[in-house]
């Protein structure tokens, strides 16, 4: 009697915030592979996959692989008939299509949005509190209500494209710095792929990889969502490249700069001007600071930079970790990405004490950090990169757990 509970609710979880629907395990009719998929361009990014073939593999890992009990019981919360059913008044999926789910940061809209299609489709266009349908489209808004102006909005922005989708797989279109790029999300039991287009070569300099390491161009997206009272984020206006070797923190006492991350970083600027008009601003910003030519403290830490070209800038928090000789350690990257090294790095935070139980009360946080840390490495390649996870630790179920933590928040 508990496994056939444990059945019924995880197949309700299997839509991923989708209606409350019936599925059989006979159903022999294959998904089409051709499949016409919405694009929207103010989406920072989007996630396609066919849902019968997800939910197939999300029941198979979390009865009969992971079994963890207590998960299942999170699961069965989050899928409550009382929510997403109502919201969708009755309307149902159609599981032979595709399903997106988008990220948006727009001044309309703000949040996850889901595309389904569904079956039968409306005659005309249908609006509930929380999706809007018209034809056998459904656009639904899982956390937040939707307005008739965003309807509308959703419904004018978006494109449609024709894309093959193989099950297990799921299809991501990113945005970056106004380019539109497409790759596919692979995995296996303890292995995490996403593979894109080769890149063209580029003789990038770098810094040389240690600890986890982030070399790319600026996402310049990322700007809109710092917020301007954060007295760093000068530092990153005309940016154009960073690199990055990050190796945790910890809490201090000071009041001023409460956090230490561990860190060293070369900023290339878009000309020397910007670069030079950066520093000058953090300098007013932070003038009661003693600053040297090279040198500054902040709180526990003497901050070491160095103009490494006209319009270069490095940064260490420890010159004698990073660069004892003042010189720091650059070498050259072959397509200008590259990822490698330990995620766990990244929400990696010592001397928590009480402060650590307020972070976990974060689910952002909480969910990073459980994902980063059941992961063993991860390494990229001019066609991708690619995520190796622990032996102990499970794929799906340690991003579907991610997607519940976050769903908290």
């Amino acid at each position: 009697m508990n496994r056939f509970k444990e059945i019924v609710f995880v197949l309700t979880l299997g839509f991923l915030f989708i209606a409350t629907v019936q599925i059989s395990f006979y159903i022999s009719k294959k998904p089409s592979l051709q499949q016409r998929i919405p694009i929207i361009h103010e989406a920072s990014f989007e996630l396609t996959a066919h849902p019968l073939s997800l939910i197939k593999e999300l029941i198979s890992t979390e009865l009969f692989e992971v079994k963890n009990q207590l998960f299942l019981n999170e699961l069965h919360q989050l899928s409550s008939p009382k929510g997403t059913s109502k919201k969708l008044d009755g309307v149902h999926m159609d599981l032979q299509q595709a399903m997106s789910a988008f990220f948006i940061q727009s001044t309309f809209f703000q949040g996850l949005l889901i595309h389904f299609h569904s079956t039968p489709e409306s005659a005309k266009k249908s609006l509930g509190a929380y999706y809007v349908q018209q034809g056998e489209d459904v656009f639904y808004s899982p956390l937040t209500p939707l307005t008739r102006k965003q309807s509308t909005w959703i419904l004018n922005n978006v494109k449609w494209k024709n894309r093959t989708v193989t099950p297990g797989q799921i299809i991501v279109h990113q945005r970056l710095n106004g380019q539109l790029s497409e790759g596919t999300l692979q995995w296996t039991q303890h292995k995490l792929t996403f593979v894109t287009q080769r890149q063209k070569t580029n003789q990038t300099l770098i810094l040389s990889p240690r600890s986890f390491h982030y070399s790319n161009q600026f996402p310049n997206k990322i700007l809109s969502s710092i917020p301007k009272e954060f007295s760093l984020r000068c530092m990153l206006n005309s940016l154009e490249r960073i690199s990055l070797n990050y190796d945790g923190g910890k809490l201090t006492e000071d009041q001023q700069f409460p956090f230490a991350p561990s860190f060293e970083v070369l900023l290339e600027y878009r000309n020397p001007s910007s670069m030079e008009s950066a520093l000058k601003t953090v300098q007013s910003i932070f003038d009661t600071l003693e600053w040297k030519e090279q040198e500054v403290r902040m709180g526990s830490q003497e901050i070491f930079f160095k103009r490494t070209s006209p319009n270069t800038l490095y940064i260490c928090s420890d010159k004698q970790v990073f660069c004892p000789n003042g010189t720091p350690n650059i070498t050259r990257c072959q397509t200008g990405f590259l990822c490698k090294g330990d995620l766990g790095r990244l929400t990696s935070i010592k001397n928590t004490g009480w402060a650590g139980l307020v972070l976990d009360m974060i689910p952002a946080f909480r969910a990073s950090k459980e994902l980063f840390d059941g992961t063993k490495e991860v390494k990229s390649s001019n066609v991708g990169i690619e995520i190796t996870f622990k032996p102990e630790k499970n794929v799906l179920h340690e991003l579907l757990k991610t997607l519940v933590l976050f769903g908290q928040e």
